[in-house]
């Protein structure tokens, strides 16, 4: 029976997510286009990179693995954009597998369940099982982080520092601030539990270095060849930070409560927070039984969690300008991992009374989620073109307009200015559908525009902007195509004078 429940769990996590990658409506901006076109150029063009994506510290760039995470999928596809979020989702299904797995062998099936439950359900987790953003490479090292800490806790081996450590470093190099404050945090959560002493013996430093060299190897050698740029820039930013919006201290943590209980909220597929609420408080007391009832080596796993998003939630007071919420990316698990735990803590009690409201917490769920799939299965209006889907339709259309002709011009405005997003899909058609390359210098005294409208009309003025830089002042207004709402073609036409 638990076996047919879990397989359950796995269909609802594949079809929640299986959808939008289907009808191609997973977000597609910026952030994806440029990525796509830096793993294109390490496959196609063999130009190895060094530095990956730029963080929201101007000079301070994320690490580069996200990049040759990326290459994979381009191999494997062709490609092909969706295929980096089927990529995606594949990585995220096998990380569920392989949690799961792990807490069915230490602890038993409803851990398992619980856990694989609340990730395959939680909206926040849907999204990023096909979200093409670097934040999603430190998923799998924060699982891992968990699963060598408990190992750590329970054996006290030093050897699993050097796994803690690597995991800590991935996570550094796929989303900073989440890897900076987690490593912060750890420590200081191992200095209450009073393991530092293997932290600074022999092995447990060499272990702790060469955990954290391989992950960020390349990042040294770039800062080495480049004159140590982002070294700079963190140190300004230490000894003379600049703050845009800074708040008071009440303010502050006004802020930070908020967030982390957007944080929480996010975690379950129902917009009940007072439920959401109550299941945490109930998580809490579980957690204390927990630790009373557990042996002495596993007491200190069940309050690990707990622990590191108190610490968490206090570190983020420190910082004085606005905190964004992906700067703790993956910390949904944090919440998850604790209430699995506090809900099985009900376990460890004798009263059998109480050890039904596990079970029936975790019905209660499997109900929800069970609702959503049948809503979403009722309602089988195909959604409007979006994401993905709706840059894919506009190439095709501009392809089908000129299928004729052997070369093209074409200029594209698309928010936030750079077109990261329509160049490589122009690549992936030449490259892998044998279609012409358009060009940006007028064809026969021609050009086709692409506009992409401002959703925030005080950025109206970069359209503004991009056609006075870009039309000739003499040029002609042949055609207006609408593609979609939002999206309009322009056909123009310019003779320069002699």
């Amino acid at each position: 029976m638990k076996k047919f429940i879990f397989l359950l769990i796995v269909i609802l996590f594949c079809y929640f997510r299986l959808k939008p990658i289907f009808l191609q409506t997973v977000p597609y901006t910026y952030d994806q286009g440029r990525d796509f076109i830096k793993a294109q150029q390490i496959i196609r063009d063999f130009k190895p990179v060094l530095s990956g994506p730029t963080t929201g510290i101007p000079g301070l760039n994320h690490g580069v693995w996200w990049y040759y995470f990326l290459a994979i999928p381009y191999l494997i596809f062709f490609g092909l954009p969706i295929g980096f979020s089927v990529f995606i989702f594949i990585f995220s299904l096998l990380q569920l597998l392989l949690f799961s797995y792990f807490l069915k062998r230490e602890f038993g099936w409803f851990p398992s369940l619980m856990f694989a439950l609340l990730v395959a359900g939680s909206p926040y987790f849907t999204m990023m099982s096909f979200f093409v953003i670097n934040g999603v490479l430190g998923f799998p090292f924060i699982l891992l982080f968990f699963y060598f800490v408990y190992l750590f806790l329970k054996t006290d081996n030093k050897k699993y520092l050097f796994w803690i450590f690597l995991s800590l470093g991935f996570m550094f190099e796929s989303e900073l601030t989440n890897g900076a404050f987690t490593a912060i945090a750890f420590v200081i959560v191992m200095f209450l539990f009073k393991k530092i002493k293997l932290f600074i013996s022999k092995d447990g430093l060499k272990n702790i270095f060469f955990g954290l060299l391989i992950p960020t190897a390349p990042r040294i050698l770039y800062e080495l060849i480049k004159k140590l740029p982002q070294t700079r820039t963190i140190l300004n930013f230490i000894f003379h930070p600049t703050f845009h919006n800074p708040k008071p201290f009440y303010a502050i943590l006004q802020d930070r409560i908020s967030l982390f209980k957007d944080y929480l909220v996010l975690v379950f597929p129902i917009d009940q927070p007072f439920i959401i609420y109550g299941l945490f408080l109930i998580s809490l007391i579980g957690i204390i039984i927990a630790i009373i009832k557990s042996k002495k080596k596993l007491d200190k796993f069940y309050l690990f969690a707990p622990t590191m998003l108190f610490l968490f939630l206090v570190m983020s007071c420190f910082y004085k300008d606005s905190f964004w919420d992906n700067y703790y990316e993956g910390i949904r698990y944090y919440f998850i991992l604790m209430m699995t735990l506090g809900f099985y803590g009900f376990f460890l009690v004798k009263n059998k009374l109480v050890k039904i409201l596990p079970w029936l917490l975790f019905t209660l769920l499997l109900i929800i989620n069970l609702l959503n799939l049948y809503n979403q299965i009722k309602n089988s209006q195909l959604p409007p073109a979006q994401g993905l889907k709706k840059q894919i339709v506009t190439v095709e259309k501009m392809y089908q307009i000129n299928k004729n002709e052997k070369d093209f011009c074409v200029r594209i405005y698309t928010p936030p200015v750079i077109p990261y997003t329509y160049d490589y899909l122009f690549d992936y058609f030449h490259d892998f559908k044998q279609k012409v390359r358009p060009t940006t210098n007028y064809t026969n005294n021609q050009c086709w525009y692409i506009f992409e409208s401002e959703m925030n009309e005080h950025f109206e003025f970069r359209i503004k902007q991009y056609r006075k830089d870009n039309i000739p002042a003499t040029g002609k207004l042949v055609k207006v195509v609408p593609v979609h709402n939002d999206v309009t073609f322009e056909l123009w036409e310019y003779y320069p004078t002699k």
